[in-house]
């Protein structure tokens, strides 16, 4: 007969091997119901020649209660479907988390501008940022910027300048810092004969306050005059054409 010991009351139990068998060598104590590792806490009789964990008294062994097994596994049954249950979870939002993951990277590098100037996402990036003292950086698209009219003619008042009117938008999606805005004049070969760069605050004849943005779908309307531009004149006429681009 083999004897075991409850670890949590010290009541010390004869079991079987059959007993072992059943529930993986999982006990119920029945005197304090604490459930052990029989296995983990056998005890060796006094006579034996091997050092003993334990010494006990005959007498004060009892007999286990079969009755305790199935209540055990059944324990042991519903501990496993919750164990299960949970690391399916933990596992599903593992996956959730890192799918996230994967696609806020891919935002990032392939949708930077439209993450960092989305209007929903914007505030809560400004408050990480605000917390850890970081800066997001001002995007820009200078391709979302369009002329959207234009016109280039001899200044009526001023010798050899050219009056040139134009609209163009901001068609991001989000507000972006002005660009500068260059006109090229060309020939025939497509060689420039004269070239104009403006600031923002000079097409817009203002200062520009700091941090100051040109809204989404807003227009711009701006009146330019050029002087000294006696190379692209012809009479009353201006040679060739021109172009726009937006740095």
């Amino acid at each position: 007969m083999i004897q075991t010991q409850c670890p949590h009351c010290q009541t010390i139990f004869r079991v079987t091997s059959a007993h072992l068998n059943i529930a993986q060598g999982y006990v119920r104590c029945s005197h304090c119901q604490h459930i052990f590792n029989a296995t983990h806490h056998l005890l060796q009789s006094s006579e034996s020649n091997e050092p003993a964990s334990f010494q006990f008294d005959h007498k004060q062994a009892i007999d286990l209660n079969d009755i305790d097994i199935p209540e055990l596994q059944a324990d042991l049954e519903d501990s496993a479907r919750g164990h299960s249950w949970s690391f399916f979870w933990r596992w599903t939002i593992i996956m959730l988390l890192f799918a996230a993951f994967l696609v806020g990277q891919g935002m990032w590098f392939f949708q930077r501008d439209v993450v960092l100037q989305h209007p929903d996402i914007r505030p809560w990036l400004e408050r990480f940022c605000y917390t850890f003292l970081c800066v997001l950086p001002s995007t820009r698209n200078l391709h979302s910027f369009q002329i959207q009219e234009h016109l280039a003619q001899v200044h009526p008042d001023i010798e050899n300048a050219i009056q040139f009117d134009a609209t163009f938008i901001n068609n991001a999606a989000f507000s972006q810092p002005y660009p500068d805005l260059q006109l090229t004049f060309e020939d025939f070969n497509g060689n420039s004969l004269a070239q104009r760069r403006f600031k923002p605050e000079e097409y817009l004849q203002r200062p520009l306050h700091k941090n100051e943005l040109m809204a989404s779908n807003s227009i711009v309307h701006l009146k330019l005059v050029l002087i000294e531009m006696n190379q692209v004149i012809e009479g009353d006429n201006i040679a060739e054409g021109y172009r726009f681009n937006f740095f």
